[in-house]
Parts: C-alpha cells; structure tokens; sequence
C-alpha cells in the first residue's frame, strides 16, 4: 500500500474520493471496493450465537465477573464468550442439543430466570431467520461459566440464578 504525503493537494485526507481511491488516517490510499458480506449460513448462525451468549453475559452479578476476571484477567468476557461459541460453534451446538432435552422443570428454571433478568423470549439477528431462546442462552453461558472455572465444583442448573443479578 503506497503512503502518500499531500493526497489531493492537502496535508491530510481520510475517507473516499470519487469511488476510486480510499484514504486512512495513517496516510495510505488503497482502490475503493465495495465489502463482501457473504452472509453465510454458518456466519449467520455465528452472529445469532455470539449476540445471545453476549446478551446473556451482561447479566452476570458482580460475584460471577470478579471470579472470571480472577482467572481470565480483563479479557474475561473474551473468554467465556470463545467458551460459550466453542470452535465452529461445536460448544453452542452441545449446549443447544443438551437444552432441547433437558426436563421441563429445567426448562421452566431457565424460563423463570428470563422473565426475572426482564429478557426478551427470543433473540434474533436481522436478516436471518432462525431465532434463539434467551433461557437456551443462559444456559450456554452457565456451561462455559463452568468449563472457565473448573476445576472448581459447578455451578447447577438449580442454582443458576446465583450467578446472574
């Protein structure tokens, strides 16, 4: 990439010109393109995950942020979130398999922890058209709460509403 001194007869120059030519603040110039956004499948499903998981993790208290910052410093929401998502989502699958068959007594403690945390039912990204329960998210984050804080005891379904305020 060319770095240029005066682009256009000025000392500085950021954003495009004319749909040709593209500057930075750092005085560069590149050619304009126009971004890809595939909107694939997978990426889709990725951006559903990450937004609920990430919705669900703002709720955790105080408590359950000092532990994960203890452990994982202050990247702690990094953290659990990679935890959360697992690689190609394989963590976020296990942990939507194991909800779908999960008791309904479980079921409605997740529910109940939803209506407490004032959740919406579901979330969803634009542009896609699968959705995903807010009480699936908390569990998710409870599981990789877990797998982050081993080898200490975990916390249980039971007592989920612990670590959220």
């Amino acid at each position: 990439m060319a770095k240029v001194t005066g682009p256009l007869m000025s000392i500085e120059a950021s954003g495009q010109f004319a749909e040709s030519i593209v500057f930075d603040k750092r005085g560069f110039a590149r050619g304009y393109t126009i971004p890809s956004n595939p909107r694939t499948n997978l990426q889709q499903k990725t951006r559903l995950a990450m937004k609920a998981a990430q919705a669900a993790a703002k709720h955790l208290n105080a408590t359950a942020r000092a532990t994960l910052q203890g452990i994982s410093g202050y990247r702690w929401n990094a953290s659990l979130l990679s935890e959360a998502l697992g690689t190609n989502l394989a963590n976020w699958d296990m942990a939507l398999s194991q909800y779908e068959t999960m008791g309904e007594s479980d079921q409605e403690i997740l529910d109940g922890l939803v209506i407490t945390l004032n959740l919406t039912k579901t979330i969803e990204v634009p542009q896609y058209a699968s959705t995903i329960d807010s009480a699936m998210a908390l569990y998710a984050v409870l599981l990789a709460y877990n797998r982050v804080t081993a080898p200490a005891p975990p916390v249980a379904l039971a007592s989920i509403s612990t670590l959220f305020t």
